[in-house]
């Protein structure tokens, strides 16, 4: 075995440093000349023609629906899932056979008429029966049914039927009082957190105290 050492040779590492290497790839082909290679590179130049096609789009489905309106059916107004949004009210996917019931409508003429309905829902409130029932009754007295030969007459409604509107925040305000300024919130949560901490043990110290003191007691008297 022989080891050769030599002191003025320098080692040193590349330019980088410890960097990643250099390897960018510019040979892109944008043309399918390399039959391999096809469809590497997209340019997206249809931008306004696409848009154009997607507005003829509405337009056509808009008068093949018509005088229904072009927003769809009108839906139930929902709460969110979760405890973190449970607050915020949403469009729902159908009215529930209770509501419907309640507002003196059939599911199936319901379904007629531009009314979405959802018979795997279930009610958790009757405020929420109510309310979607009001919704349902105004939409019943809004309602304009025409038949199938009859000459329109209506305008079609451009947009959602009765959209969901969130409901206003409301904050409420006081002065801070002379009680809460003088508060140290900082300490007293100190406070409560070591208390929790050493519950155990002080029951248990007051507990082997009371039964010493009882011990003794008893010895006394005797």
């Amino acid at each position: 075995f022989f080891f050769f050492f030599f002191p003025h040779q320098n080692f040193t590492m590349t330019k980088g440093h410890n960097n990643v290497l250099p390897n960018a790839h510019f040979r892109k082909h944008w043309h399918s000349s390399v039959w391999s290679n096809r469809g590497f590179i997209k340019s997206h130049f249809n931008q306004q023609g696409k848009k154009k096609s997607r507005l003829l789009k509405r337009k056509e489905k808009a008068a093949s629906i018509a005088p229904r309106p072009t927003g769809g059916a009108v839906r139930p107004v929902v709460r969110c899932q979760t405890v973190k949004y449970n607050m915020r009210q949403r469009a729902g996917r159908g009215f529930t056979a209770a509501e419907l019931k309640a507002a003196g409508i059939s599911p199936k003429y319901a379904q007629t008429v531009g009314i979405a309905v959802d018979l795997r829902r279930r009610n958790r409130s009757q405020a929420s029966v109510q309310e979607n029932v009001n919704r349902l009754k105004e939409y019943k007295a809004k309602l304009v049914v025409q038949k199938d030969n009859a000459p329109l007459d209506v305008a079609q409604f451009q947009g959602v039927v009765m959209p969901v509107v969130q409901p206003p925040k409301t904050f409420e305000s006081r002065a801070i009082t002379a009680e809460e300024k003088s508060a140290k919130v900082f300490e007293d949560m100190r406070h409560l957190r070591g208390t929790e901490r050493t519950i155990g043990q002080r029951l248990k110290a007051s507990a082997a105290a009371k039964a010493k003191a009882e011990l003794s007691k008893s010895k006394g008297k005797k």
